[in-house]
């Protein structure tokens, strides 16, 4: 499984879990992903797809219509 397939499910992981904890930053998620991710053992190593996971984490913030966006970047500034 260690091949194209990850691909999918390292943009999923990502997605998914900025979908699930869109005031969460990155820092307090990644753990939380990572073990996720480990659970399969097939897969390739966090190390090795860590950037791509969060590439997928912050590129869902770029899909936030701008008023959800602008709301998030509020809240998180109060």
């Amino acid at each position: 499984m260690k091949h194209d397939s990850d691909r999918t499910l390292v943009i999923s992981l990502g997605r998914n879990g900025r979908a699930s904890y869109p005031e969460r930053p990155w820092e307090d998620i990644e753990p939380v992903l990572r073990r996720m991710w480990e659970f399969d053992g097939r897969l390739r190593a966090w190390h090795d797809v860590r950037a791509e996971v969060q590439a997928a984490w912050r590129a869902s913030d770029d899909l936030a219509p701008p008023r959800a966006r602008r709301d998030f970047e509020r809240s998180r500034a109060a």
